[in-house]
C-alpha cells in the first residue's frame, strides 16, 4: 500500500492559472513562444524501402491567414486503409526544432504562433518500422495577429470549491471519461475531493464520506463521471456513490472478507447493459491468501460473490494462493469479460487473467495460453503495483492483449513490464515505480510512469518519466524536466484525451500537479 507520514493537508485559494505549451516547440515556457529561424528543410529521417501509405494531410492552414491557433488532421487518401495500423511523426518548420516521436495521434494542434512563414510535414511508419519516403507537406503564413497570452486550463465554475491541492498527500487519482471530472484521495488523512474541471479546482467530498480511516484506493466508473467506490476502514469497507460523492452507501464487504483479508485495490466495469455495470475489490492477506471479490451493480449494491480463492484457475504454478495488489477491467468488458490482476505468491509476481461469463455470473482464471504470466520474482508483500491498458485491449483476440504492469519491492526484478499475449519484455524504467498510465491504441502510444521517492536526501520533487514508444523492446524513457512536488509515490494518470497528464504526490510539499506536455514540465 502507499504510506504516508501523517500530517495536516493545507489548501489555498487557486491564484494562477496553469499555462498550455504546444506539445513541441515550447522549451522555456514563455508567455510569447518565440520564433524559431526557418529551417531550409526539416531533419531528414531514413526512409526504408517500403511502399508509399498514401497518407494525406486532411484538414490545415493554407496560404495567408490572420490567426494563430491552428490544427492539422493527416490520414490515408484510401477509403480500406486503417490510419490505426500506422504511426506518425510530424515536423512544423519555423517552430519545431525536430520531428516528434511516431505516435498513432492523426492530428496535431498549435497554439499562439508568432507570425511568420511556416510548413508542417508528415512521415508514415508502419508497424513494422518501415518509413514511407514520401512526406506530406503544407505551407502556411501567419499575418496581423498580436500575440495573446497564454491559454489556461478551464477554471470551475462559480461555487465549485475553489481549492488548490497543495499540501495534500494525493495517494490516489481517478479520471472520469467525460474529460472534466477528476477525483483524488488523500489515505493519511482521509479525505476525498472532485474537481469538475480537469483537476484545476476542487471540492472537499469527505464529509459526504464519513467512514473509518484510513482510506485506500478509489475508482470511477469509465462512463459514468458520478459512479465511484472507495475502499475505507484500512481496507474492511467499501463505499459506493451513485451521484459523484454527495451520498456515500456501504456495500457490506467486511462479512465477505477471510481471516486477516483486507481490500487492496478496486476497479467498476464499463456499463453493459443500463444501468449494469460491475465493481471488483482485490484483497490480501501479506501471506499469498489474497482472493477476488465482485458485485454486480445496477444503481445501488447487488450483492458481493466470491470470484477468487477456490475457483478454477486461481492457483499460481505450483499451488498455493496468491494476494492480490492491482486490478483492472478490460476496455472491452462487455465483449471480452475480461478482468486482469497483478498477483504475489510467495515467491513470484503474475499477471493474472480471467474471464467472466457475464451471463452465468461465473468466472475462469488464467485459461488463456501461458497465463497465469510470471512478470517477476518477489515475496509478498509488494510495495507498489499498477496495470495500464489500451483502449481497444480485447481479451477475446491473442493479438489485442497488449498489456502494461508494473509491480516495486527491495528487488532487482522491480520494473515496468509490456506482456503481448502472453510474451515478456522488461521496459528498464530508471527507477524503482509507484504507478503507471498507458494512452493509445495496441498498436501504439504513449506510457508515463512515476517513481516512488526522490533519489537524494532533502529532495522534494520526485520524478516522473515518460516514453513515446512503449510498444518497442526498447523504450526510451524521458524524465522530467521541471518534476512534481512532492518527495514520494508519483501516481500518474491521462485525461481521456491524453492531452493532459496528472500527477499526486505523498510527503514533503506534496500536491496534485498538471502537465500539457507529456510530463516534461509539471505545474500545480
Amino acid at each position: 500500500m502507499l504510506r504516508k507520514c501523517l500530517k495536516t493537508a493545507a489548501f489555498i485559494l487557486l491564484s494562477s492559472a496553469i499555462l498550455i505549451c504546444p506539445q513541441t516547440g515550447c522549451y522555456t515556457q514563455p508567455s510569447q513562444p518565440p520564433a524559431l529561424p526557418a529551417s531550409p528543410s526539416p531533419p531528414i529521417l531514413p526512409s526504408g524501402d517500403s511502399p508509399r501509405f498514401n497518407t494525406v494531410i486532411l484538414e490545415g492552414p493554407i496560404g495567408t491567414i490572420n490567426y494563430n491557433t491552428v490544427m492539422f488532421k493527416w490520414g490515408s487518401s484510401l477509403s480500406s486503409v486503417d490510419s490505426s495500423n500506422y504511426r506518425y511523426a510530424t515536423f512544423l518548420e519555423g517552430w519545431d526544432k525536430d520531428y516528434t516521436p511516431f505516435l498513432t495521434d492523426t492530428s496535431r494542434s498549435f497554439s499562439n504562433l508568432p507570425n511568420g512563414s511556416y510548413k508542417f510535414y508528415v512521415k508514415t511508419q508502419d508497424l513494422n518500422g518501415n518509413i514511407d519516403p514520401a512526406t506530406p507537406s503544407q505551407p502556411f503564413v501567419i499575418s496581423g495577429v498580436v500575440p495573446q497570452a497564454a491559454q489556461s486550463l478551464p477554471t470551475a465554475p462559480s461555487g465549485g470549491g475553489g481549492l488548490l491541492l497543495i499540501g495534500a498527500d494525493v495517494s490516489r487519482i481517478a479520471v472520469a471519461g467525460d474529460g472534466s471530472t477528476v477525483y483524488a484521495l488523500d489515505s493519511t488523512s482521509s479525505r476525498l475531493y472532485r474537481s469538475i474541471s480537469a483537476g484545476v479546482e476542487w471540492s472537499d467530498i469527505s464529509a459526504a464520506l464519513g467512514a473509518g480511516a484510513p482510506w485506500i484506493d478509489l475508482a470511477v466508473a469509465p462512463d459514468d463521471p458520478a459512479f465511484l467506490a472507495v475502499v475505507t476502514a484500512g481496507g474492511s469497507q467499501v463505499h459506493i456513490s451513485a451521484d459523484g460523492g454527495v451520498t456515500f452507501q456501504s456495500t457490506d464487504i467486511s462479512s465477505h472478507l477471510g481471516p486477516g483479508q483486507a481490500v487492496r485495490c478496486i476497479a467498476i466495469s464499463p456499463g453493459y447493459g443500463s444501468p449494469r455495470r460491475e465493481l471488483a475489490a482485490g484483497t490480501w492477506n501479506g501471506a499469498a491468501g489474497g482472493s477476488v471479490l465482485i458485485n454486480i451493480l445496477t444503481a445501488f449494491s447487488g450483492g458481493w460473490f466470491n470470484a477468487g480463492s477456490g475457483i478454477t484457475g486461481w492457483a499460481p504454478p505450483g499451488g498455493g494462493g496468491v494476494d492480490v495488489a492491482a486490478i483492472s477491467y478490460s476496455p472491452s468488458f462487455g465483449a471480452d469479460g475480461a478482468l486482469l490482476l497483478v498477483t504475489s505468491s510467495a515467491a513470484k509476481t503474475y499477471l493474472y487473467a480471467g474471464e467472466r461469463d457475464i451471463g452465468s455470473n461465473s468466472i475462469t482464471w488464467n485459461s488463456w495460453t501461458g497465463y497465469p504470466v510470471e512478470i517477476g520474482q518477489a515475496g509478498e508483500p509488494l510495495n507498489h503495483a499498477d496495470i495500464a491498458l489500451p483502449s481497444d485491449y480485447n481479451g477475446g483476440n491473442p493479438y489485442s492483449r497488449r498489456a502494461f504492469a508494473s509491480w516495486n519491492k527491495n528487488n532487482p526484478g522491480r520494473d515496468v513490464y509490456q506482456i503481448s499475449d502472453y510474451q515478456v519484455y522488461r521496459m528498464n524504467a530508471p527507477e524503482a515505480i509507484a504507478s503507471i498510465a498507458y494512452h493509445g491504441r495496441i498498436t501504439g502510444g504513449k506510457l508515463l510512469a512515476g517513481a516512488v521517492k526522490c533519489q537524494t536526501g532533502g529532495c522534494y520533487q520526485v520524478q516522473t518519466y515518460f516514453t513515446a514508444n512503449p510498444t518497442s523492446m526498447y523504450p526510451a524513457w524521458q524524465p522530467s524536466q521541471k518534476a512534481p512536488t512532492g518527495s514520494r509515490n508519483a501516481v500518474v494518470r491521462w485525461s481521456p484525451s491524453g492531452t493532459v497528464a496528472y500527477a499526486g504526490t505523498s510527503g514533503t510539499e506534496s500536491a496534485f500537479s498538471h502537465s500539457l506536455n507529456n510530463g516534461a514540465t509539471w505545474n500545480q
